[in-house]
């Protein structure tokens, strides 16, 4: 009888360890699929998608990317355990306008910022149809399709920041303290909303990584000056480097607030992953120097 009771007590304890850790494995999910999905705004008209959104895995099969983009969208991640109107970051994935590299450039990134206490949003904005991608490359203007797409996506990056800055109190943020990070392409998806911000969607900083800005047109920094973070490689084989100096030279120009990390190893679209080079501290880099402009909350 009393091995009877120790085995009834051992399977309890046993059924309740996998209840707790199946619970716990539940969490994990929520946490990694995001709060909420927001569907932006936005109108295809001039585009020409023929199929459903394609998902993909990720660099090294790690994770998993996304193309064929058609509608925008807006993924939620709130830090827990803060008590007062948090900094907000709008981040937007690379892929050079042909995909979304959704994970490391994506959820990573989201999981750290919110370890730092600030809000992400992962965007998913519009990409070239595939059916088009390899289509008439010859005959088009270099980037051609990728430039036009662009006219698509800082729309996406702007009515995502508009709707974190109108939707600030039910998401615990300061309206003030939005800003936007975006990695190759998404950099330039970033560079361009900025550039053609008005009051409703600016961003009040913003953090391009590595960004490709051969498809952003040339422009003038925008005139309320948001403080500008740029991080890149010299190593980078889209020779990336001399155009994000030239970008923190248009800044320090006009006597905005700019800095920039121009590191030598690390190779194109290292995001989040470790590379074992001085390009690794460029995250702890950018949450220092939010801080320094006072935009961390």
């Amino acid at each position: 009888m009393i091995i009877t009771i120790l085995d009834v007590s051992i399977l309890t304890k046993i059924f309740e360890m996998k209840k707790i850790t199946a619970i716990l494995f539940l969490l994990s999910c929520v946490h990694l699929s995001g709060q909420e999905i927001i569907t932006l705004e936005y109108d295809n008209s001039g585009l020409d998608y023929r199929e459903a959104e394609i998902k993909t895995k990720g660099y090294s099969g790690i994770g998993y990317n996304f193309k064929n983009i058609s509608i925008p969208t807006l993924q939620v991640f709130l830090p827990e355990g803060k008590s007062q109107p948090t900094t907000a970051m709008v981040v937007c994935p690379g892929g050079g306008m042909r995909a979304n590299a959704f994970f490391h450039e994506g959820l990573d990134v989201a999981t750290a910022l919110n370890e730092k206490g600030i809000a992400a949003f992962v965007l998913k904005y519009r990409l070239v149809p595939s059916h088009l991608i390899g289509k008439n490359e010859g005959l088009d203007e270099p980037y051609s399709k990728e430039k036009k797409q662009l006219t698509y996506g800082h729309l996406d990056a702007q009515n995502a920041i508009a709707h974190v800055r109108e939707n600030a109190t039910k998401y615990g943020i300061d309206p003030n303290k939005i800003g936007i990070m975006g990695f190759s392409a998404g950099g330039a998806v970033t560079i361009e909303a900025t550039y053609k911000s008005n009051e409703k969607n600016r961003p009040n900083f913003l953090a391009p990584i590595y960004p490709w800005m051969v498809i952003v047109e040339d422009q003038e920094p925008p005139a309320y000056g948001p403080p500008l973070f740029v991080a890149c490689t010299t190593a980078d084989k889209l020779n990336l480097a001399i155009p994000s100096a030239q970008l923190y030279i248009d800044w320090a120009k006009k006597g905005f607030v700019c800095e920039l990390h121009n590191y030598h190893h690390g190779d194109h679209g290292f995001g989040m992953r470790k590379t074992g080079h001085p390009v690794d501290n460029w995250f702890k880099n950018m949450i220092d120097w939010i801080e320094a402009i006072g935009m961390l909350n």
